[in-house]
């Protein structure tokens, strides 16, 4: 008997809430034919909960299921060559059960294992998104659109991971393993805390704000080394490779892991800048003035469009939302919105 289509967790997986075993089974939906029918109809029966990025015509449902099938089937290929060949031999061996098979696997699982310290695991969070899962050690993580994550397979003997973008960590407490999240710029060292970092390699700031705990910030070839407390946040300028410590609203600023964005009296050029992160678009602010223009609002999953236009109701900016230009591979650019001054 043919199981029927969740279309709560084709939604959960638009909003990031899902496990790897959800992941397995919308996957499973979208590469057979049978299933295409109901995705159809659940996307059509809750339109307004599924946010897969901007379509030209709303209406077109086809549209939408094509973009949501691109990203599931990317994020399902994205397993590891070293796993998918682990399962492999451990699937083999498990059926035939012959000896010399099971000899064989033996073998290869313990060359494995040997070189299973140098091996990673990537968790990628689709753009336009947030992604939440837990570590080995139970650890939890909230990754936002278009970061990744890495983690060796080996993960309880050393508790180190790779960031690119930004991350909200719940840390277990582990004495005798400090947890560590590597960036280009510095390393964030814990034994068991509540914080975010923001390191993303197209920006010029790195950003980690502590919420609950204490964390030790320690710069690439020990150019610095400094300690949290709740409630602060470090700021880092890559261009001037300085830093500084100030007193922040922590919990406002690590809102948007559930899919809140908070701003308390911020200069406008920051929130433009938290925005572009959560809807992967890119601002061109004309004037400078603009960035230092003070501003408060809470949004909570509202669309890019009803943002902007809620933006130059309650400031003294107006926006242009360019048309997106395809690069030479065929992919479109970020897109562009100009902000600039009321006339």
């Amino acid at each position: 008997m043919k199981e029927k289509v969740d279309p709560k967790l084709i939604e959960n997986y638009t909003k990031g809430q899902y496990s790897f075993r959800d992941l397995m089974k919308i996957a499973y939906w979208f590469e057979h034919l049978k299933y295409h029918a109901e995705i159809k109809s659940a996307i059509e029966s809750h339109w307004s909960e599924f946010e897969v990025g901007h379509t030209e015509s709303p209406k077109d449902l086809s549209t939408v299921f094509n973009v949501l099938k691109e990203k599931i089937l990317a994020e399902k290929n994205q397993l590891s060559t070293t796993e998918k060949i682990y399962k492999l031999y451990a699937r083999v061996a498990a059926i035939l059960l012959l000896p010399l098979l099971v000899y064989s696997a033996y073998s290869i699982a313990d060359r494995f294992f040997i070189h299973s310290e140098l091996s990673w695991i990537e968790v990628v969070s689709p753009e336009g998104t947030r992604t939440h899962f837990e570590l080995p050690d139970g650890s939890k993580v909230s990754l936002n659109g278009g970061s990744s994550l890495q983690y060796g397979v080996v993960f309880n003997k050393n508790r180190k991971v790779k960031l690119d973008g930004e991350a909200y960590f719940d840390i277990i407490h582990q004495a005798s393993s400090p947890f560590v999240v590597q960036t280009d710029v510095l390393d964030v060292k814990v034994l068991g805390t509540k914080f975010s970092v923001a390191s993303l390699r197209n920006e010029n700031s790195v950003e980690v704000v502590l919420e609950e705990g204490k964390v030790r910030l320690e710069g690439k070839e020990r150019s610095f080394s400094e300690v949290l407390k709740p409630n602060e946040g470090f700021f880092y300028e890559k261009e001037a490779r300085s830093g500084k410590i100030v007193p922040v609203d922590a919990p406002s600023l690590t809102a948007w892991k559930d899919g809140f964005l908070i701003f308390r009296s911020e200069p406008l050029g920051e929130v433009l800048k938290r925005i572009g992160r959560w809807y992967n678009v890119q601002f061109d602010i004309q004037d400078k003035r603009i960035e230092e223009f003070s501003y408060r609002a809470t949004f909570h999953n509202e669309p890019l469009e009803e943002v902007l236009r809620l933006i130059a109701l309650t400031a003294p900016v107006e926006y242009e939302i360019k048309d997106r230009n395809m690069n030479t591979d065929g992919i479109y650019k970020k897109k562009v919105i100009v902000i600039s001054l009321k006339k």
